[in-house]
């Protein structure tokens, strides 16, 4: 028996860690969807990271806040832990 999915009744943050490494168009994500990437960074340690950086480039206020809460995670791996390091240095050298 073959069961279809109804994306509709699934969170897009769900949908965005079910179906990678295919990626949405980040800028076209919501950022509090990016958010929650980050925030459920468990279920997919990879979007988390695009996420982050998204939300970087974007200049979102919670950015600083998410990558120090990434680097006090026990559960996030070293590259998402880069990713976090990656994007506060990055933050310090704008003018």
């Amino acid at each position: 028996m073959k069961h279809e999915i109804d994306w509709k009744q699934i969170p897009l943050t769900t949908q965005i860690q079910m179906l990678y490494p295919e990626e949405p168009d980040w800028s076209e994500v919501e950022s509090d969807t990016l958010v929650s990437l980050v925030e459920t960074f468990v279920e997919e340690p990879n979007c988390a990271g695009l996420a982050l950086c998204q939300l970087r480039a974007r200049r979102h206020e919670r950015t600083i806040e998410l990558a120090w809460w990434l680097l006090d995670q026990e559960r996030a791996d070293e590259w998402l832990k880069a990713a976090a390091q990656d994007t506060l240095a990055s933050i310090a050298d704008r003018p």
